[in-house]
């Protein structure tokens, strides 16, 4: 049964009960701990997805020393960069008689240009750890809400339970920085000290702002992520129609 909205009553059960089973996980510390290495898993190639693209030969690993992980950016090889330039503009040309797919192109070509060959790519590539967790989070609650992709009604609900899980640990890191000045200083000591962690490197090295002003920042991004995937499945034929036309452009 769909109602209006466009969500099916499985979908919304799927979305409830996901949340209801991560809450439960994140209170249990095995299963919290756990689960955990799968955000990092997520975390650590959102740096080396990025590090790529702008020119970085990275590798995402486990780290077995202090834990969690780590992503190995090599010496940036401007070649890489180059290629992602130029299929950008190859796609620009495939367009260039559709206007709006012409501009579409050469906007992202432009964007790419202004971030790759500036610091600003620097920022970027720390950003997608968390950040890459929230996309993969709001990917998993519009599956279990929708059931794209799902060949067994069990799938929304595993999908549901791990986007919540990723929403709701990141929820509780972030309120706990933005709280906590004895967690902020733990942070700030993670990896043997000196300020390596993602935060903090953004907040002192980019941002120049306090870390509880990204920690606040986050903790939004965090809320918005399960707020789209809702949007997304509600508004579904709206967005449908937009992906083809994208797709047609």
């Amino acid at each position: 049964m769909t109602r209006s909205s466009g969500i099916s009553t499985e979908g919304w059960t799927a979305l409830w009960a996901g949340a209801l089973l991560a809450a439960v996980a994140l209170w249990l510390p095995l299963a919290s701990f756990v689960l955990s290495y799968f955000s990092v898993l997520v975390h650590e190639m959102g740096h080396a997805l990025m590090g790529w693209i702008y020119g970085y030969p990275s590798l995402p690993a486990f780290d077995f020393v202090y834990g969690g992980g780590v992503t190995s950016h090599t010496q940036r090889a401007p070649a890489l960069a180059l290629g992602v330039q130029g299929a950008l503009l190859g796609v620009a040309w495939v367009v260039r008689r559709n206007p709006a797919g012409l501009m579409l192109a050469l906007g992202s070509a432009a964007l790419y240009a202004l971030t790759a060959w500036t610091p600003l790519h620097e920022p970027l590539i720390v950003a997608m750890g968390p950040g890459a967790e929230l996309v993969v989070s709001a990917v998993f609650l519009h599956r279990g809400l929708s059931g794209r992709t799902c060949h067994h009604r069990a799938e929304r609900f595993a999908y549901a339970f791990l986007g919540w899980f990723v929403i709701l640990d990141n929820l509780r890191f972030a309120h706990r920085l933005l709280t906590s000045a004895f967690q902020r200083e733990i942070y700030a000591e993670a990896k043997g000290g000196g300020h390596w962690m993602d935060f903090s490197v953004l907040a002192e090295q980019h941002l120049h702002v306090a870390l509880e002003q990204v920690a606040a920042l986050f903790l939004i991004l965090c809320l918005l992520a399960p707020t789209l995937a809702v949007l997304g499945n509600w508004n579904r034929r709206t967005l449908a129609a937009a992906i083809l036309e994208l797709r047609r452009l």
